[in-house]
C-alpha cells in the first residue's frame, strides 16, 4: 500500500486529463514536487497546470523519468506500450492508477462521491460551491478544466469533506473494475444510470452491477435520482439508507413547479409531500434542476442551512464546457460536453427553452465509433429541438481500432427523423462550412466530448 504522505516527488503520465490534472493540483497543494507528461495538443486543462506552476513535458519519452519520481501515476488511457510506463517498470519505480490515488485521498476525509452517467460534473461542482459558500472549506476534484466559482477543478483544503467526481469507467485497459470502486465514500450521489461506455460495458446489466457495488461500499447514505429505472432496480432490497429525488411523486424529494426564464430556472422542492422551499438557479434545463436537488439534499444532510444553499445555487455560474454561452457579431455560441443521446436531447431542449424564437444550429462531433454505432437509433432522435444538425467527423478514441462507421452514416440515418441534416467533414471543413452560412441572430451549439469547442473558438 502506498503511503502518499511519504512521497516527495510525483509524476503523472497523461497529466492533461481532467482527473489527472486535478490530482496533480491536489498533490502540489499538499507540498509535493509535481511533474507530468502528455501529448502536445491543446487541452482545456492547460491553464490549470500553468496556473499551478506544474512542469509538463510535451510528448512521452523515457528520458523524462530522469526527474527520478518517488511515485508515478498512470492515466487510464496508457498501458505498457507507453515508453514512460515501460521505463517505470524497467527502473522499478512504484506506479499506481489515477483511481487508486483518488481512493487513497478519499480515506483521509469524509468523502462525498458524485456519480452517474450524466450530470456528475455539474453536481460535483455545485456541491463543492455550496460547501465553500457555507465556509466548510471542502477539498474537491471535478472532471472538467475550470469551474469559475471555485477558480480550479481541484483543491485540497482544511475542511472535513472531500467532494469527488466518481468515474464509472474502467481503471485501466487491462482492469475492468469501475474507477469509483476505489473510493471510500460516506455519502454517494447517483445522478442517473443508463447504458454508456459501450466499448467496455457489454450491456446495461454490467454497468448496473458496478453501481450496485458502489452502494454496498457507501458507509452512510446514498442519494439517488429515482426517475431512472436502472436506479430503481439497483436500490431495491438494499439494506443501506437510500434517499431518492426526482420529478416522480414516488421519490422522497420531488421537484415541482419548474419555470424556465431567460436568465434563470426556478423550482420548488418537496420532501415527503411537505414543501422545503423555492429555489433559483442560473443553470438551464430540467436535468440541472435535478442536479440542484442532489446538492440541496446533501447540503442539508451535512448541516448547511437552507438559506446558505439557496444563495449558493443562485450564484453558481456553471462549469467549463457545460452550457457555456458566449456571443460575437450577433451570433450566440453555446458549447457543451454532451455526447450521449440523453445528454444531447435534454441540453438542446434547454437551449430551445432559452431561445424559443431563434434559429438554432447544432454542430455535433460524435465521441467514439463504438458508442455511435451502439446507440445509433437514440442519436438519430436526439436533435429535434434544433433547426439544423451539422455532423463533424467522429472523435476517435485511442482505445478503439478500426473505423467501419462514420459521421456520414450517422447523418444518413438521422435524415429519417430530421428535415435538415448536413455532414460537414473534419473540424476545419466544418468551420469553413459555417463561415459561409452563419448569420447574426443564429444560436450555434457546439456539442461533444472531443475537441469540437475549437469550432466555436475559431469562429469567435
Amino acid at each position: 500500500m502506498i503511503n502518499i504522505n511519504s512521497i516527495k516527488k510525483i509524476y503523472f503520465i497523461g497529466i492533461k486529463g481532467v482527473a489527472m490534472s486535478g490530482l496533480a493540483v491536489i498533490c502540489k497543494q499538499r507540498g509535493l514536487t509535481v511533474f507530468g507528461s502528455d501529448v502536445p495538443e491543446k487541452f482545456i486543462t492547460d491553464k490549470i497546470l500553468i496556473d499551478n506552476d506544474i512542469e509538463v513535458f510535451e510528448n512521452f519519452s523515457a528520458q523524462n523519468m530522469s526527474v527520478d519520481p518517488d511515485l508515478v501515476v498512470i492515466g487510464a488511457s496508457w498501458g505498457s506500450e507507453n515508453v514512460e510506463v515501460a521505463e517505470c517498470h524497467k527502473r522499478k519505480i512504484p506506479t499506481i492508477s489515477d483511481s487508486e490515488l483518488r481512493g487513497i485521498l478519499s480515506r483521509e476525509k469524509r468523502t462525498i462521491a458524485v456519480t452517474g452517467v450524466h450530470g456528475k460534473t455539474t453536481t460535483t461542482a455545485l456541491v463543492a460551491h455550496v460547501f465553500r459558500q457555507a465556509r466548510l472549506d471542502p477539498s474537491f476534484l471535478i472532471g472538467t478544466g475550470q469551474v469559475p466559482d471555485l477558480k480550479s477543478n481541484a483543491a485540497w483544503s482544511t475542511g472535513a469533506h472531500f467532494i469527488v467526481e466518481g468515474d464509472e469507467y474502467i481503471r485501466a485497459k487491462n482492469d475492468t473494475v469501475s474507477k469509483f470502486l476505489d473510493l471510500d465514500p460516506a455519502i454517494s450521489i447517483i445522478t442517473s444510470l443508463e447504458w454508456e461506455h459501450v466499448d467496455v460495458f457489454p450491456d446495461l446489466a454490467s454497468l448496473e452491477k458496478s453501481f450496485a457495488q458502489l452502494i454496498e461500499k457507501t458507509k452512510n447514505v446514498v442519494v439517488a435520482c429515482g426517475d431512472w429505472p436502472s436506479v430503481r432496480k439497483i436500490i431495491a432490497n438494499q439494506d443501506k439508507t437510500i434517499v431518492t429525488y426526482g420529478l416522480g411523486d414516488d421519490n422522497m424529494y420531488v421537484a415541482r413547479d419548474i419555470i424556465h426564464e431567460f436568465n434563470k430556472t426556478t423550482f420548488r422542492l418537496f420532501k415527503s409531500g411537505e414543501e422545503i422551499g423555492k429555489f433559483e438557479t442560473g443553470l438551464f434545463g430540467v436535468h440541472n434542476v435535478l442536479n440542484c436537488c442532489a446538492a440541496i439534499i446533501v447540503g442539508l444532510m451535512e448541516s448547511v442551512s437552507l438559506e446558505q444553499i439557496r444563495v449558493a445555487l443562485l450564484s453558481f455560474k456553471g462549469t467549463e464546457r457545460r452550457f457555456d454561452v458566449s456571443e460575437k457579431n450577433g451570433i450566440i455560441f453555446v458549447d457543451d460536453y454532451g455526447h450521449h443521446p440523453t445528454e444531447i436531447k435534454t441540453t438542446l431542449e434547454a437551449v430551445r427553452h432559452r431561445y424559443p424564437d431563434k434559429k438554432i444550429w447544432c454542430v455535433f462531433q460524435p465521441h467514439m465509433v463504438s458508442r455511435t454505432k451502439a446507440l445509433l437509433s437514440d442519436f438519430t432522435r436526439s436533435f429535434n429541438s434544433v433547426d439544423r444538425i451539422i455532423f463533424a467527423d467522429i472523435f476517435a478514441s485511442a482505445r478503439e481500432q478500426g473505423h467501419d462507421f462514420t459521421s456520414e452514416h450517422l447523418a444518413q440515418a438521422t435524415k429519417i427523423n430530421h428535415p435538415d441534416v448536413v455532414y460537414a467533414g473534419d473540424l476545419n471543413q466544418t468551420i469553413n462550412y459555417l463561415k459561409e452560412r452563419l448569420e447574426p441572430g443564429t444560436v450555434l451549439v457546439t456539442m461533444g466530448a472531443g475537441d469540437v469547442y475549437r469550432v466555436r473558438d475559431k469562429l469567435i
